[in-house]
C-alpha cells in the first residue's frame, strides 16, 4: 500500500500548482452527444440536391453547346474546301479559255486540221468607199467570193 500512499502525495503536491491527478471518467453521454451547430436540416438537403441537379444539367448544356458548335464548324469547314475544289476548276477553265482564244492557236488549228490558207491578192475583194451604184451589196459580195 505504500505505493498508493505515495500516489495520493504527488496528488497532493500537482494540487497546489492547480493540476488535477485523479483519472477522469467518461461518460456515455459526452460521447452520444454531437455538437447542434453541424445538424443539416431536410430543407438545406432539398436544397443541396437541387443546387447539385443545377449544376448537372448545366454541365450537360455546355456539352450539348460544344458538341453542336463542332458540328456547325466541321460543316463550314467541308463547305469552304468544296469551294476551293470549285475554285481551282474555275481558274483550270480560265486557263483552258485563254489558251483555247489565242490568236496564234487559232490560226494553227485552222491550217492543220480544216486546211485553210490565206487568200492570195486576186481572192480578194476590194470596196471602194464612195461609190453607192451597188443596189444589192450582199448579193454582189455574194457573186464575188464565190465567182458566179
Amino acid at each position: 500500500m505504500m505505493a498508493a500512499e505515495k500516489w495520493y502525495e504527488y496528488q497532493e503536491c500537482y494540487r497546489k500548482y492547480g493540476l488535477d491527478m485523479r483519472p477522469k471518467c467518461v461518460s456515455k453521454k459526452d460521447e452520444i452527444k454531437k455538437p447542434s451547430g453541424l445538424r443539416i436540416s431536410a430543407k438545406d438537403k432539398a436544397r443541396l440536391l437541387l443546387l447539385t441537379l443545377f449544376a448537372g444539367l448545366l454541365c450537360i448544356c455546355l456539352i450539348i453547346t460544344a458538341a453542336y458548335s463542332t458540328q456547325i464548324k466541321f460543316n463550314t469547314n467541308a463547305i469552304l474546301a468544296q469551294a476551293d475544289e470549285v475554285q481551282g476548276e474555275i481558274e483550270n477553265l480560265n486557263v483552258a479559255i485563254k489558251s483555247a482564244t489565242n490568236i496564234s492557236i487559232i490560226e494553227e488549228k485552222a491550217m492543220n486540221e480544216l486546211g485553210m490558207v490565206y487568200p492570195e491578192i486576186t481572192q480578194i475583194a476590194f470596196i471602194e468607199a464612195g461609190s453607192n451604184t451597188m443596189p444589192d451589196f450582199a448579193l454582189t459580195l455574194k457573186q464575188l467570193a464565190f465567182n458566179k
